[in-house]
């Protein structure tokens, strides 16, 4: 059938939590046409039903998500507890860079597989298309519907089909039944504009995450639960696919609880892409890897010279002083937006397994409707958000304690987790044969990072492990909330340590104040409404073991030097996290010029470029957390404990069972070398920033003026105590006792391993870093992701970097930098600081072209570099036009109290102070990993 400008102008579409997920899932919206005779004849009931839809464009006037809140604005005679995240003037229109009409088709098959049974065979595929919203607001729903500002124009764009196959079993829901999905949203664009006032006029910018991919492949149950809402896992209920290994550390094949992919155990896939800007002649693809390069469709058409990006791909790109009229027009060739410059891209690819998503409903109120409580913090309380309503009180900038719960009594919860699957696991043995094929081998889990968009280069994270040997890497989004809110703060849980461990001063790292997160700065009592996400409890814990530096697609218009890839690396970086939680909340806002800044390409001394008049923003705030290490061995177990109840059976339980104190997870950052221990396995060595406790909050506002991220923050917190350690990982066999076994301990096979509990004790520190440090920053990042030459002006090197340029203004006194030994305590402290500081620092990666391949033994390989350059005072070094010698003074760079700190707690010996006037600090540090 056939539907010609179908326009809606007084259409509303109110979207439940379920309605608004599908949406969110498969995003075109249709309006019903009677079908005509002749279009009853092309639908074939023998086949199923087959149902081909063409249309011009479609219109409508808005749509919206509607949730229950807590009231905290008082600017107003009445209580409003109803907000709307309104998309308005909503339009689909055809992406006419695909030369493909707007266009759905359907196919629907009954049937099944198991005998007796009804399934489902359902297929959708629709046409590239542009979805432009003018504005996105949040408003409530009275008579006056006072909105905040809009977050900007946004727009998606699709260059390649979308295409949905969803196939059961046993009807719809099961959860023993195995049901398959394919959701292949492929090479969209995401756009975010911003109209900014510059000296030269409005100008429009935009943030774009291009070539978004989601292109997933499901084996699994699908299930709908009175406790636990709808939820999808890739195993059937009370199964998982375990994974055993050997003493020698090989996997054991004959064991029986070694799964593999069946009937009761499915798994996940991110199936990598092809990009649509590869089929170009004059695209250069300058991928080299074997698995990455070339292109195999569903009809089994392989494209070898075709460009792939990860199955879950997040490029960020920012555009400066866009066409207003043409907006959204791409390249013809490498189908990129024009003039776009890359930031940094993220994916995934590959298999995983024992993984589940969940989605539910929410409420900050019993069953008996009564307001769930505030968290608790205090004595032994760390604001467990358990049974609580997880947020607090709404309240303003005037009435502080406010009597609604921020979470109203609605809300959208969800839960997603997965285990990444290692080189050689027996979940990759699609073809029961007890031996991992090359093609099947190349499903293994890998991450990536990198630059954003072509001529770049990046890093890829393979075989994925836990922190402890012969266990799978894992990711848990722990429970996320997502609300519209009318609030000025929001809580977050305290974090152990820094509630309990104290300054060489005296003084703890964290009070129950510094957990209050403030969304915005604003006084009186008038809240901007926002869009709110909470995430309670994530992790990501997975060690990579092989790293390898990789090269993107190049356009042909510059000679970009390629970096030697390898397959078989055995070195690896670690980026666990543990226990993060975060609040993190956005609004449409407009900003004064002198209160929100940009930084220029290249400026070494981060000097500030105002804006003019007012200039569209996003406002953001965010407040997170990580524990270092799962659990402290010098922790009272008849203390209060959050994370397990306060019933001492619950924790005795607890301690028995799991093994309390286990020191399996960890936030670190970590060098990993797994070289040759003698025997052909790897020795497993580290070394980093090992048990990172960390708390960062600031509230202020983003911006992309200039064609830069640009980010304002005001009254920023970072807390941070970590150990510089070095040693083996947890589990690792000693390579000592396998070349020279002169020890009882080695021989027979005790003493011969790293303690399972390695990571909670003292043994590999180094020395202790504890730091809280507080103010105002301004910072840009600066989009050069593509390649760029040695720039002689700054000392910068050949490559493609993540440039950060801003400035931070230090306020208050409890700023504070303390080094400690492990052993007894002692501490040097530089503490009070305060002044003025502006930086420049870059991650550059590029290969090694000194000398040549003939003389230079790492000719080609990746090199990383850390460039850093601080400026002390920066209007006292740089002596900018209209500063005053005030403000020079104010902006000096000075630690009031050096002093040096006993084991015991106690008043430390006061060394003196530092005062630095002016001045430039650079360094540079580079690494070629080698196996």
């Amino acid at each position: 059938m056939k539907n010609k400008k179908q326009s809606h102008k007084t259409a509303y579409f109110t979207l439940n939590a379920l309605a608004a997920s599908l949406f969110l899932m498969s995003h075109p919206v249709y309006a019903l046409q009677t079908l005509d005779d002749s279009a009853l004849r092309q639908v074939n009931g023998q086949d199923g039903i087959h149902v081909a839809t063409t249309y011009d464009e479609i219109n409508v006037k808005q749509l919206y998500w509607q949730d229950d809140v807590g009231h905290g604005s008082t600017d107003e005679p009445y209580v409003n507890n109803t907000l709307r995240a309104i998309a308005d003037t909503f339009k689909i229109s055809p992406n006419t860079s695909s030369g493909m009409k707007l266009g759905t088709d359907y196919k629907i098959n009954g049937g099944s597989s198991v005998g007796g049974k009804t399934g489902l065979d359902l297929s959708l595929t629709t046409n590239p298309s542009l979805i432009t919203i003018d504005k996105f607001m949040i408003c409530d729903t009275e008579a006056s519907q006072r909105c905040s500002n809009p977050i900007g124009n946004i727009a998606v764009q699709t260059s390649s089909q979308i295409g949905i196959d969803f196939q059961t079993r046993d009807g719809l829901f099961s959860k023993d039944s195995q049901s398959t999905l394919l959701l292949g949203l492929k090479n969209a664009n995401i756009y975010l504009g911003q109209t900014a006032k510059m000296s030269a006029g409005d100008q429009l910018n935009q943030l774009i995450l291009k070539n978004f991919n989601f292109n997933f492949l499901g084996k699994g149950v699908m299930f709908v639960d009175p406790v636990e809402g709808f939820k999808v896992q890739t195993n059937a209920v009370g199964q998982s696919a375990t994974l055993e290994y050997l003493p020698n550390g090989d996997i054991d094949w004959t064991s029986s609880n070694t799964k593999k992919p069946d009937a009761q155990h499915g798994y996940i896939n991110f199936e990598r892409v092809k990009d649509e800007g590869s089929v170009s002649t004059t695209n250069i693809n300058g991928i080299t890897a074997g698995s990455y390069k070339g292109y195999t469709d569903k009809s089994g058409v392989t494209d070898t010279n075709a460009t792939t990006s990860s199955g879950l791909n997040l490029e960020f790109m920012v555009n400066n002083n866009v066409n207003t009229t043409t907006p959204y027009v791409l390249d013809g060739n490498t189908k990129s937006p024009v003039g776009a410059k890359g930031l940094i891209r993220v994916g995934a690819s590959g298999r995983m397994v024992n993984a589940s998503l969940q989605l539910r409903g929410m409420t900050s109120y019993a069953n008996n409707g009564s307001a769930l409580a505030n968290p608790i913090y205090g004595t032994n309380n760390y604001g467990d958000p358990n049974g609580t309503n997880i947020l607090g009180k709404a309240n303003n900038g005037t009435v502080t304690t406010g009597s609604d719960n921020i979470i109203g009594k609605s809300g959208i919860a969800f839960r997603m987790g997965a285990d990444f699957v290692v080189d050689k696991d027996p979940m990759l043995d699609d073809n029961g044969d007890n031996s991992i094929s090359v093609a099947e081998q190349k499903n293994a889990t890998t991450l990536e990072i990198g630059g954003a968009g072509l001529n770049t280069y990046g890093f890829e994270f393979g075989n994925l492990s836990g922190l402890q040997s012969g266990t799978r890497g894992r990711f848990d989004s722990g429970n996320v909330y997502i609300n519209l809110a009318d609030t000025k703060s929001v809580l977050l849980p305290a974090n152990y340590i820094f509630q309990n461990s104290r300054f060489g001063n005296g003084v703890f790292l964290t009070a129950d104040s510094d957990y209050i997160q403030n969304i915005h700065t604003a006084t009186g009592n008038q809240n901007p409404y926002s869009m709110l996400m909470a995430i309670r409890g994530a992790e990501f814990q997975a060690i990579s073991r092989r790293g390898r530096f990789t090269n993107s697609a190049t356009d042909g218009t510059m000679t970009v030097p390629q970096i030697n890839e390898h397959t078989n690396n055995s070195w690896g970086l670690a980026l666990p996290f543990y226990n993060l939680n975060a609040n993190m909340a956005m609004f449409g806002t407009k900003v004064d010029a002198d209160k929100v800044y940009y930084y220029n390409v290249g400026d070494t001394k981060g000097t500030k470029v105002a804006n003019s008049g007012q200039t569209d923003r996003l406002g953001f705030s965010l407040a997170m957390s990580t524990d270092g290490i799962d659990k402290d061995f010098s922790r009272n177990l008849n203390d209060y404990d959050p994370a397990y109840g306060s019933d001492p059976l619950t924790r005795k339980q607890y301690k028995d069972t799991i093994g309390y104190n286990k020191g399996t997870k960890t936030t670190s950052i970590m060098v990993i070398d797994g070289g040759n221990r003698g025997d052909g396995k790897p020795t497993d060595y580290y070394v980093g920033l090992r048990n990172i406790d960390m708390l960062l909050k600031g509230a202020g506002s983003i911006g992309v003026e200039n064609g830069s991220f640009n980010v304002s923050l005001k009254d920023m917190l970072i807390v941070m105590a970590a150990d510089v350690a070095a040693g083996y990982l947890p589990g690792a066999k000693y390579k000592t006792c396998i070349t020279a076994p002169t020890t009882t301990a080695c021989t027979n096979g005790t003493g011969s391993s790293s303690p399972l509990n390695n990571f909670a004790s003292k043994k590999d520190s180094l020395f202790g870093v504890k730091l809280r440090v507080g103010g105002n920053m301004d910072f840009s990042l600066i989009p050069n992701s593509e390649y760029q030459t040695a720039s002689t002006s700054n000392g910068n090197m050949a490559g493609s970097r993540m440039n950060i340029v801003g400035e931070f203004e230090l306020t208050g006194d409890k700023n504070t930098i303390q080094i400690s030994d492990p052993n007894d305590g002692s501490t040097l402290g530089l503490d009070n600081i305060v002044g003025k500081m502006a930086f420049d620092n870059a991650i550059v990666i590029a290969p090694d072209r000194r000398g040549t391949s003939a003389t230079n033994p790492t000719y080609g390989e990746g090199v990383v570099s850390f460039n850093a350059g601080f400026t002390l005072n920066p209007a006292g070094t740089t002596n900018p036009s209209g500063v005053t010698n005030a403000e020079k003074i104010a902006g000096v760079f000075r630690v009031k109290d050096i002093n040096l700190y006993p084991p015991q707690t106690g008043n430390g010996a006061r060394l003196g102070e530092l005062a630095i006037t002016g001045g430039r600090l650079n360094s540079q540090f580079s690494i070629i990993p080698r196996n």
